[in-house]
């Protein structure tokens, strides 16, 4: 018997453009699941396939034991949250929340319980007389939640709905999701383009590119462990630099990078004896750090750029190598200055190894 939602071998085309190429995947019944890529990747495609907005030219979509592709919208198990609140502005926040339980035949005292329990669930309960024009922008996005919310969908559908915030309060947002998604049990599938969402909220993560999936996994498989060169590059903030390979055993390999020979694990094994390593800036440690490192150089330091809570170092070892490096900001502490010859390295474990692009 299946449960969650899975998805087999669908594609979809769009006047010759494949926007999603044979997409499998499973999403565990009750967890927190994100479609991350970039802009055009068929994220939002895979969503509004499942959503029922589309239908896959190829393919299989099930919700539970039930098979959806070709199922109407209005009778699958699923709501669906836009970027765009889409509230009845002539509506109160109650008549906005109320609107789907009432087609579906809720009256009277029933109406108003189902109402206001999802009005707590988002902690609005005292907010049901309001319009929206007399709401901020989160309080928006809540009663958007508890629209659908209210309804008791299988799986609630969530397409970039925070994009509208501005960042503290989307990560306000970010934490209340999550607890209501624990809170009601539902299954989430949430779309976005924001790792930091992703990462953040996630039981797991599909990271997608170019209608294809490249890796799932959690968010601190697919950080740490990255399969493929895209995903490694599109998670975080990396340096990638192109090696010769001199030997792969197992998953590690021995480079070379204008001289400097250091060992690094394998994400994918080259071929051809070339390849390229991705080094996480904040893998780099500056200083006194570097000597319990495995792999140690000096390097100059050539910009200094400061971000608040971190501090970004631009630098060129003494082999010629460009590299950045991110270091957190401590008060107290004086970082380091621009043209100051440091020790720097990294764990081997750190560098990952990949064929070129």
């Amino acid at each position: 018997m299946r449960q969650g939602v899975e998805f087999v071998s669908v594609s979809k085309v769009f006047g010759g453009h494949v926007a999603v190429n044979g997409i499998n995947f499973h999403i565990p019944e009750g967890s927190f699941f994100s479609l991350l890529g970039p802009s055009g990747c068929g994220k939002s495609t895979t969503l509004r396939m499942l959503a029922g907005f589309e239908d896959p030219d190829q393919g299989e979509i099930w919700i539970g034991d039930q098979r959806a592709d070709g199922v109407p919208a209005y009778r699958r198990p699923t709501n669906m949250v836009f970027q765009r609140w889409a509230l009845f502005p002539h509506m109160t926040v109650h008549e906005n929340v109320a609107f789907g339980p009432s087609v579906r035949g809720a009256r009277g005292g029933e109406l108003n319980r189902q109402v206001a329990e999802a009005l707590e669930l988002v902690g609005l309960g005292a907010y049901g007389a309001r319009k929206p024009r007399q709401l901020s922008g989160g309080q928006m996005q809540r009663v958007a939640l508890a629209r659908a919310l209210v309804n008791k969908p299988k799986v609630l559908l969530l397409d970039e709905p925070l994009g509208a915030l501005d960042l503290k309060l989307r990560m306000q947002m970010q934490i209340e999701l999550k607890r209501l998604q624990e809170s009601v049990g539902a299954t989430f599938v949430y779309v976005t383009h924001d790792q930091s969402e992703a990462l953040t909220m996630s039981d797991n993560i599909a990271i997608m590119s170019e209608g294809s999936i490249h890796q799932i996994g959690s968010p601190h498989e697919v950080y740490d462990a990255p399969k493929t060169r895209f995903v490694a590059t599109f998670l975080g903030n990396a340096n990638a630099l192109p090696v010769d390979v001199e030997s792969v055993a197992g998953d590690t390999a021995a480079v070379s990078l204008k001289g400097l020979r250091f060992a690094a694990s394998v994400g994918a094994a080259p071929t051809n004896g070339k390849g390229d390593i991705v080094l996480r800036y904040e893998a780099i440690r500056i200083g006194a750090a570097a000597a319990a490192m495995d792999v140690r150089t000096k390097a100059r330091i050539r910009e200094v750029v400061f971000s608040g809570s971190a501090i970004d170092y631009v630098l060129e070892t003494e082999q010629g190598i460009e590299l950045t490096a991110q270091q957190p900001h401590i008060a107290d502490e004086k970082p380091h200055e621009r043209g100051a010859l440091v020790d720097i390295g990294w764990q081997a474990r750190a560098a990952r190894l990949f064929p070129q692009k």
